[in-house]
């Protein structure tokens, strides 16, 4: 399955809690997105900079890299970045969203992803 295909059945599995999920490498190039616009080259630069960037910062001074970073936008959607190693994939919700939701399926759709870009479907075209 193509990592877009996995991207919009996480999004349409969410009931309205996410808006767009996008896939980046860990260099900012976007890989993929659940409904593609134009502000995914932007998300998923700034995704992976903020990955980058918090991972660099947790990994020299307490010894240990970040998993995800959470930000709060000032309407009340999030964003969650997901380090995948080969990948950084971000979420952006609805203004107050159900955080279990989005977490529960973010670790379902992991494995999904991974699997998507190791076996190269996640191409953009």
């Amino acid at each position: 399955m193509s990592a877009e295909l996995v991207l919009g059945e996480m999004v349409k599995k969410s009931l309205g809690e996410l808006e767009r999920a996008i896939l980046a490498t860990p260099d900012g190039v976007l890989i993929a997105a659940s409904n593609p616009s134009d502000i995914d080259d932007i998300v998923a630069a700034l995704g992976a900079a903020v990955v980058a960037g918090v991972g660099d910062a947790f990994r020299q001074y307490f010894s240990a890299g970040v998993k995800d970073v959470t930000v709060e936008l000032e309407d009340g959607k999030i964003v969650v970045m997901r380090d995948l190693g080969t990948a950084v994939l971000c979420l952006v919700t609805k203004p107050r969203p159900n955080l279990g939701l989005v977490y529960l399926l973010l670790d379902r759709y992991t494995e999904k992803i991974l699997a998507a870009v190791k076996s190269g479907t996640a191409a953009r075209k």
